[in-house]
This record gives C-alpha cells, sequence and structure tokens, in this order.
C-alpha cells in the first residue's frame, strides 16, 4: 500500500511539474500543457494505482503548485490564484474518471481505439474547464473544438508513442541480456558436454580395465604352478582389482547422470551456423579480456557458413585454443585470429596469434598428456596440460587432427581440419 501511495504522489508532482510547459490557446487563464501526457504516461506505465484516486492526488498536486507559483513569484493573492487554478482540479479529475470507465489501460496495443478513447476524454474534461471558467462562449464553437480536438489528438499520440518506445526499448535490452545468458549457456553446455564425452571415454577404458583384470583371475585360477599361498594371494587380489575398477566405473556413470541432469533435456538447437558460433566465442572471450584487463584484439573470419549439428563439440575445441593464445599474449598489439575455410572435402580452422610462441624443442610434446610450460608463480600452480589432449581426443572423435603451424615467424597458428561430411549439416532449414 506503501509503494502505491508514493507511485500516487510521484506522478501527481511530476504531472504539477511538468505542466508548466503549457501555452494560451484563447488568450484566457485556460492553458493546454504537457502535463496532462506525462499523466496519461506515468498511469499506464505504474499499471497498479487507482487511476481516479490518482486524478484526484494530481489534480490537488497541480492546484497548490500553481497556486503556490502565482502567490509566491507573481504576487497574485491567494484567492484569486486559488479561484484561476481550481478547475486544473476539476479538469484532472473528469479526465481520471472517463478513462478509468474506458478500460483505457486494457487498450494500448490496440491503438486506434487508444487514441479515440484519451482524445474523448481530454476534450470533455477541457469543455468542462471552460464551462467552469464561464469562457466557453469567449469564441466561437468550431474554432474551440478544433484548437481542443488537435490538441487531445496530439496529447494522446505523444502518450501512446512514448509508451511504445519505452516497451520496445525495454523488451530490447531484456532481448540483449537473454542472448547474452543464452551464449554463456552454450558454452558452459559445450564444455559439460565434452567432460560427459571424456568420462565416457574413460568409462570404456574402465571396463577394458576391469575385463582385462578378470581375465588375468581366471588365468591365475588355472594356473597350478604357484604354491597354494601365492595362488590365493594373487587370485584375491586380482579380484578386489577387479571389483574396485568396477566401483570406480559405477562413480562415473553417477558423475555421467547427474551432468547430463545438469544440462538441457534436449540440444539448445539441432544445429547452428559456423558464423553463429564464432560470434558467440567472440562475446564470451571479449568480455574475458575485459575482466583480465588484456589488450587483445579478436578477429573471426569466415570464408564459408554452414551449419553443424556438432557445435558443441567445434565450440569446445576453439574455446581450449582460444584461451591458450589469450594466455599466451602478453604484448600491447596482441592479437588472435581465428578462420573458417574449406579445402577440398575438409573444414580447416586455423588460430593465430603473436604471442610468446611455442618453443621448437617442444612442438612434438605439446599433445602429450601432461605436458604444460604454464607456471604460476605466484601460486606455485603447474597447468594440467590436458587441454591440447582433450582437443585431440575429441578430433579423433569426429575423425579430423590438430597441428601446429609456425610457419610464420613470431606467430603460432593452430589448424584444425574435420571432414565435411562428419561435422556439415547439409539440410537447410530454420531450427
Amino acid at each position: 500500500m506503501k509503494n502505491k501511495i508514493k507511485k500516487m504522489l510521484l506522478v501527481g508532482l511530476f504531472t504539477a511539474f511538468m505542466g508548466q510547459v503549457n501555452f494560451y490557446p484563447f488568450g484566457t487563464d485556460f492553458r493546454i500543457t504537457v502535463g496532462v501526457v506525462i499523466f496519461t504516461f506515468m498511469l499506464l506505465y505504474f499499471h497498479t494505482v487507482p487511476i481516479v484516486a490518482t486524478s484526484v492526488i494530481t489534480g490537488i498536486s497541480v492546484l497548490f503548485f500553481r497556486v503556490g507559483i502565482d502567490v509566491f513569484f507573481n504576487a497574485v493573492s491567494f484567492d484569486l490564484a486559488w479561484y484561476k487554478h481550481i478547475p486544473a482540479l476539476v479538469y484532472y479529475i473528469a479526465y481520471g474518471i472517463v478513462i478509468d470507465s474506458a478500460g483505457f489501460r486494457k487498450l494500448f496495443e490496440k491503438p486506434l481505439f487508444f487514441i479515440v478513447t484519451l482524445t474523448t476524454a481530454d476534450i470533455m474534461s477541457n469543455f468542462l474547464e471552460l464551462i467552469i471558467r464561464n469562457q466557453s462562449s469567449i469564441r466561437s464553437f468550431d474554432e474551440i473544438f478544433s484548437t481542443i480536438m488537435l490538441a487531445a489528438v496530439i496529447r494522446s499520440s505523444l502518450v501512446l508513442s512514448l509508451f511504445w518506445i519505452i516497451k520496445y526499448y525495454s523488451l530490447f535490452i531484456t532481448k540483449e541480456e537473454h542472448q547474452k545468458r543464452y551464449k554463456e549457456l552454450l558454452v558452459l553446455t559445450a564444455k559439460l558436454k565434452s567432460e560427459v564425452f571424456f568420462l565416457k571415454k574413460s568409462m570404456q577404458d574402465i571396463e577394458g580395465a576391469m575385463v582385462k583384470s578378470y581375465s588375468i583371475y581366471n588365468t591365475i585360477k588355472e594356473n597350478a604352478s604357484l604354491d597354494e599361498q601365492e595362488l590365493k594371494s594373487l587370485m584375491s587380489d586380482s579380484l578386489n582389482l577387479s571389483i574396485d575398477i568396477h566401483e570406480i566405473k559405477k562413480d562415473y556413470n553417477r558423475i555421467v547422470i547427474s551432468m547430463e541432469k545438469l544440462m538441457p533435456a534436449g540440444d539448445l538447437y539441432k544445429t547452428m551456423k559456423m558464423s553463429e558460433i564464432f560470434e558467440t566465442i567472440n562475446d564470451i572471450f571479449t568480455r574475458y579480456i575485459e575482466v583480465i584487463n588484456k589488450d587483445i584484439k579478436l578477429g573471426f573470419k569466415i570464408e564459408m557458413d554452414f551449419r553443424t549439428a556438432e557445435y558443441f563439440m567445434i565450440m569446445s575445441i576453439l574455446n581450449n585454443i582460444i584461451q591458450n593464445s589469450i594466455e599466451a599474449c602478453y604484448r600491447s598489439d596482441s592479437y588472435i585470429q581465428a578462420s573458417c575455410y574449406r579445402c577440398e572435402n575438409m573444414v580447416v580452422f586455423k588460430i593465430a596469434d603473436n604471442g610468446k610462441g611455442i618453443q621448437e624443442n617442444e612442438r612434438e610434446l605439446i599433445f602429450e598428456p601432461g605436458f604444460t610450460t604454464k607456471f604460476n608463480p605466484e601460486t606455485g600452480q603447474i597447468s594440467t596440460g590436458l587441454g591440447l589432449t582433450h582437443i585431440k581426443m575429441l578430433l579423433e572423435h569426429l575423425q579430423g587432427n590438430v597441428s601446429l603451424d609456425n610457419n610464420s615467424e613470431g606467430i603460432t597458428v593452430f589448424k584444425v581440419e574435420m571432414p565435411e561430411s562428419i561435422i556439415s549439416f547439409e539440410e537447410d532449414e530454420d531450427v
């Protein structure tokens, strides 16, 4: 209730203030103001406040505001100022009653009815004010009516235009926020998808290890060359190893199920265009670069655009490489350039940066698990060295490959190739 009262008072005070923007069409005390536009707009904006009660508060605010100005600034007596401005109170109350009765808040999506309703209310209230002022015969009826009607139509149109501008601007901002969150969700889902892929691969490896372990157990069981105590000990160790591996597999399976529940029920879209993938990655890393306060110019170039159903895998691969490039950049003129093009039956991605580069003796080792040159002297932490290994494994799944190209001095280029038949989605459809 307190919140509503605050809004009603705000409507009244702001309308009274904006009411000072006015003109006198007939050379009398009767004025046409911008205040009515603000009053009507705020009734739409604060859609929960009662219209009639707000009209009364607004009328009183306008009355006291105008009386105060005349008394304190124009040296008009209080009685004369009160008599001069009391019709304005009647105008706002009458206007509020008419638009409330017509249910004008429900009509703003029907522009013609909305304008007709507000115009009618404005004309009726203005004529009532003229009658109270005893000024209805100062000019011919046609002149008075045409002036008041023109002002009413203009004010009604301004209200509608102002409200739609504000509404569409709010929708635009909301849409931008949704797109930003959607892109972050895409990147997060891509990371989860790749991690689930590796967990599933590990489960297959564990399954193979369990089978081998159990096979060893059976071999030992059938081998009588060992003495009974050694045989029992080896059999027990082998069987326990099989059981332990099986338990690890079950734990992995529980993790996979939990992670898949965190992800969207189905793919966010069946396919994505490569240009959309680049746009998403660009937006995410542009914000990331701002956060870490690095001066790096990101560039993305597409010579061929295509739809792909493997956008999570592609996004994860590119994210890992670009992340490494960002960490390698240290100069004020640093840049990272990603491009995509077709070469025969392959889709080729190139990610180039002018960072610190990779030493010649390290080139053969960078794709090996655990190899890393990243060391944080402040924390003493060493990178896991699994980023490029993960990329290589993801590409093996897509029947692709990754290589390092250092042909240009001072520029590191990673080249990723994938068969077009594997990643390109031929059907041209809107998804």
